[in-house]
């Protein structure tokens, strides 16, 4: 059940700068941004920097990027731990003041009550109920002069009027803690939703060794961004019906925290695949063409050079065209782009249809590059040199002995575009030298 307050509505995503941010905490950005949106709210950034053994140089700026690139947006300016350490202190001396807390070794800890039960409303778990009873005595300003998590994040979710804290489950554990820091202080709980964990396809917690979990990585790899966010967004929520293609508007409208599951979420690539494959399919040729170009810069890939390079814009356009229904990411068109741009190389077997010999594969070939040569280059288009092709194919007990060598000498691979396709993209003079190379090596 959702608490709405009076107030406005106040969300936040709290990373640490330790490292690249990972798909889990691209979620639980996604799912506070939307909420708050949901409610015309807040959605504020706050980085948690008191670990200084565990900083990375430059993580805070890769957090931001990606926030931006995602289009999560936050409200106001992010917020600084490491900035407030006096702050955190004033509360640590008020809990000594009052007794409810002591120093040990120079730190100061909070005196945890042993008795009674932390209970709590979740939004995605209803009530859930915790003993105190073997709660261990814990560090709330270390002997450096820094706040743990413990204080920290509560002290700044006051500060802040946060409304709602939305994490993951693995703080569940700890709300007893949390709960009795906020009653020794006179603070009033924010409302709770803990999201489920994400597991792998054998349904085990997925660990940030397994796999490319950093979000850069499946940006680097070709995915759009909109549909990671989409897939990311159905990582523990559905709707009540069958869509599975939202844009962040739309997500905005149909997210509801209450529907998130409570069982763990399987992390599936191959629905991800699927996912990025319907965004490209639906994109505008002239779209995808410029997205290519750009993530062709972004990645600093000599096989993505177009105006100057292997490939001129015209033929990349055609290439695009051709591939972009087969297309998964964008990763996959170097090797694409590298066959159309580059003579290549194949071993003759490749050239074999069924039990075709040698000598009738290079009779094939030459009755292919007879009837090229006789179309002239304003006719050389994909369908003129089909209907061309196709009639000539009726003289043969099987098209495939005539249509199977030169699309394999063509392309120098099993799984490619059509024939047709590829002599296009390829112009006259570039095809008949493919062919004439095939020719070579059956002799």
């Amino acid at each position: 059940m959702i608490k709405l307050f009076q107030k406005k509505i106040v969300t936040r995503f709290a990373p640490s700068p330790t490292g690249f941010l990972h798909v889990g905490g691209l979620r639980t950005a996604l799912y506070n941004y939307l909420f708050a949106k949901q409610y015309g709210g807040k959605f504020l950034l706050r980085i948690e920097d008191t670990d200084r053994v565990r900083l990375v140089e430059g993580a805070e700026e890769g957090i931001i990027k990606t926030l931006h690139v995602f289009g999560l947006n936050f409200d106001e300016k992010q917020m600084r731990q490491s900035e407030r350490i006096e702050i955190y202190k004033k509360y640590a001396q008020r809990l000594l003041e009052q007794g409810s807390a002591y120093e040990d070794n120079v730190a100061i800890r909070f005196k945890m009550p042993q008795e009674g039960i932390a209970q709590f409303t979740d939004i995605v778990r209803n009530v859930i109920a915790i003993e105190n009873k073997g709660q261990e005595d814990f560090v709330i300003l270390k002997s450096d002069g820094y706040p743990t998590y413990n204080l920290a994040h509560i002290v700044d979710d006051h500060e802040t009027n946060v409304t709602h804290v939305i994490r993951g489950e693995e703080f569940i554990s700890s709300m007893p803690k949390y709960i009795a820091l906020h009653k020794a202080l006179g603070l009033e709980l924010p409302q709770y939703a803990h999201l489920p964990l994400l597991l792998n396809t054998k349904r085990v917690k997925l660990s940030k060794r397994e796999g490319e979990v950093a979000v850069y990585d499946f940006l680097d790899k070709g995915y759009l961004p909109e549909a990671v966010l989409n897939f990311v967004a159905l990582l523990g929520w559905h709707p009540k019906d069958e869509q599975e293609i939202f844009s962040l508007e739309e997500l905005i409208k149909k997210f509801r925290i209450e529907d998130v599951q409570k069982s763990g979420a399987i992390f599936d690539t191959i629905k991800l695949d699927w996912m990025n494959k319907e965004y490209i399919k639906r994109m505008s040729l002239e779209t995808l063409f410029e997205r290519v170009k750009k993530y062709g810069a972004d990645t600093d890939q000599s096989d993505f050079k177009i105006s100057g390079g292997a490939l001129t814009e015209e033929k990349v356009f055609k290439i695009l065209a051709v591939e972009q229904s087969r297309l998964t990411v964008f990763s996959e068109l170097p090797q694409i782009f590298f066959m159309f741009g580059t003579m290549p190389e194949y071993d003759v077997s490749l050239l074999h249809w069924k039990d075709m010999s040698n000598e009738e594969i290079k009779n094939s070939l030459e009755l292919s590059v007879n009837l090229l040569k006789a179309v002239s280059e304003n006719n050389f288009t994909k369908e003129n040199l089909e209907k061309i092709f196709l009639e000539k194919a009726k003289s043969f007990k099987d098209r495939g002995e005539l249509l199977w060598p030169m699309r394999a000498a063509l392309s120098g691979k099993k799984a490619s575009p059509g024939p047709f396709e590829i002599l296009e993209i390829l112009g006259k003079k570039e095809s008949l030298k493919r062919l004439e190379n095939a020719i070579k090596k059956t002799c």
